[in-house]
């Protein structure tokens, strides 16, 4: 029952009008969770396939709450279809491991169904808490149709409103972290470093805030010493998240089950380390080719 209820629903949406800008197609899937609850609100998007550096997320999208997904507008071309944090990708069929992505193509006009894939438990964005972060309606309805505003730069300007009217607001963290996200998304990795620097000033022990704006720092390059200090920081906090209480975690973890909160950290962890070694490389070549240019012109 519950499979004919899911093959219905997407058809639904496969048959749903939509507008296509021409020369784009339709990419549509559904994301499993490697633990029980909601399937709401993780993030989907392709990259092009020589993207090596998966800087570039086209269509970003999220997850309804029984996982499915659908992005539009997708250019015709190559792709892999990417899911969860942008500092810990998993890639259709499943994994963190991009050479086991599987390629797909976008034909203009037609709509590739049947994406289906499982992520862990942390790539699942947490949604604001009416109860415990916002202080008014008019606050968590501000937020709340920002979070669920399907088209990137809207999003960004009901998230640049909601900084504008709510200053003070405890939710400040979640749309700075959402600014971040949409920002390295669109490429403008100056955007994202500043909304990132505030995210990391509200939220200093953040580990998935530390190794996302450590990223950017890394893919603008501009200045790698914050990148470096906010990878090795990220490394340092997953590690001792190990051995913390329940009642020392993160807030937005607290509700966790046991066996949710391992898995996170174990996701955490991994994400912390691989990206500290990826801007030790991007450190080290940088060098490289001062070092070299400094030859050069001797």
């Amino acid at each position: 029952m519950n499979m004919l209820i899911n093959v219905l629903a997407m058809l639904a949406l496969v048959q749903s009008p939509v507008r296509l800008a021409p020369g784009t197609g339709i990419v549509m899937g559904t994301i499993q969770m490697d633990v029980e609850g909601s399937r709401e609100g993780v993030r989907v998007a392709v990259v092009a396939t020589d993207d090596s550096t998966a800087s570039n997320l086209i269509s970003l999208s999220e997850t309804d709450s029984t996982g499915r997904f659908r992005l539009t507008d997708v250019p015709q071309g190559h792709y892999f279809v990417v899911a969860g944090p942008i500092n810990s990708l998993t890639y259709f069929p499943g994994g963190l491991d991009r050479t086991n992505a599987r390629e797909i193509v976008v034909e203009a006009a037609k709509t590739l169904v049947n994406i289906n894939f499982k992520v862990p438990a942390a790539a699942r964005r947490p949604p604001p808490d009416r109860s415990t972060n916002a202080k008014s309606a008019a606050e968590f309805n501000a937020y709340e149709k920002a979070s669920k505003e399907a088209n990137g730069k809207a999003r960004i300007a009901l998230l640049l409103n909601f900084e504008k009217n709510f200053p003070q607001s405890s939710i400040l963290p979640r749309a700075f972290e959402d600014l971040v996200d949409l920002y390295s998304a669109q490429g403008d990795l100056k955007s994202a470093i500043v909304y990132g620097d505030k995210l990391i000033e509200k939220e200093p022990e953040n580990v998935r805030a530390l190794v996302k704006v450590s990223r950017a720092y890394g893919l603008n390059q501009a200045n790698l010493r914050p990148a470096l200090q906010y990878a090795e920081k990220a490394v340092s906090i997953a590690e001792k998240m190990k051995t913390m209480p329940p009642a020392g975690r993160p807030e937005e973890f607290r509700a966790y089950s046991l066996a949710e909160w391992n898995k996170t950290v174990s996701s955490l962890n991994e994400s912390a380390k691989s990206n500290l070694v990826w801007v030790k490389q991007v450190v080290a070549w940088n060098q490289a080719v001062l070092d070299a240019t400094f030859r050069t012109r001797r």
